[in-house]
């Protein structure tokens, strides 16, 4: 008989680690294709305008709101002979979450300003929350004595977010133009949370065949068990806020599948107890 299930065990251990060599693999060319570089944009401005970088940096589903960092490169005629603007240079992004105005004074060196947006979403959702900033405008002014004059400017939407796809139209957007920005996770940022999932699910279930095992007297109580369902439910907790961009408290994830896990450990512990006041001397 041992000679006989000896190779049906080795084939089957030969299985699960090519399965798991397999799903290591695809993950990694999954996130490396979700992380490829993209072209470097190489528009330049307009001698008498601009170009604007909108770039997505963070994302606040609590908040209601998308980070970016403004960048504005001016063309040749908006600035001095040593590069520095020949005029103050206001940036008027809408809907912002802030009153501060993105504003960049004459003798200066454009650089990155922080941006607040307005954005729809439900974070409860998560990992499947998406954020939507409807109607965003960009436009560029120059302060002259005379008043605000507009700057015609191409406006350019990047993303600098580890883990979501931004997607913003029209892609060719300009200067007082409307258009959407479209924020949500990547198909890898959803498997690895799901993945995460699993693991906690995993947790219960292991539990509870250890316990059934010991009460339905297949295996034998072993009183240190106690301490390892009791190392387990506590580990529910630092493993769920592993999860990135931790949803909060009373999100789908917690009625689903955390507290299923905290209700299956308990009851695997409960059964082991059982087995413990039966069996124990």
């Amino acid at each position: 008989m041992e000679t006989v299930d000896k190779p049906k065990s080795l084939r089957t251990t030969a299985a699960i680690a090519v399965a798991v060599i397999v799903c290591y693999i695809t993950v990694l060319i999954a996130y490396a294709m979700a992380h490829s570089s993209e072209p470097t944009d190489q528009r330049d401005p307009d001698p008498d305008g601009a170009l604007v970088y909108l770039d997505v940096s963070s994302v606040a589903g609590a908040d209601f709101s998308i980070g970016a960092r403004v960048s504005v490169y001016p063309g040749r005629n908006l600035v001095d002979d040593n590069g520095f603007l020949a005029t103050d240079v206001v940036v008027d992004v809408t809907p912002i979450a802030t009153d501060d105005r993105l504003a960049f004074s004459a003798g200066s060196a454009v650089g990155p300003i922080a941006a607040t947006i307005y954005a729809d979403g439900d974070v409860r959702t998560w990992p499947f929350d998406r954020y939507i900033a409807d109607s965003v405008i960009v436009r560029v002014f120059a302060q002259t004595t005379d008043g605000p004059v507009s700057i015609p400017a191409d406006v350019v939407v990047t993303n600098s977010l580890t883990g979501w796809d931004v997607d913003a139209g029209p892609s060719d957007t300009r200067s007082g133009d409307a258009f959407d920005i479209s924020v949500n996770r990547t198909t890898v940022s959803k498997i690895y949370d799901l993945a995460i999932c699993l693991v906690l699910v995993a947790l219960p279930a292991c539990a509870l065949f250890v316990s059934v095992s010991t009460v339905r007297s297949r295996k034998k109580f072993q009183p240190p068990m106690v301490t390892w369902f009791a190392v387990m439910l506590f580990a529910v907790l630092p493993i769920r806020n592993l999860l990135p961009d931790a949803p909060p408290v009373g999100s789908w994830v917690d009625y689903s599948v955390i507290l299923w896990v905290v209700l299956g450990l308990v009851t695997a512990m409960i059964l082991y107890i059982r087995s413990w006041w039966r069996d124990a001397p």
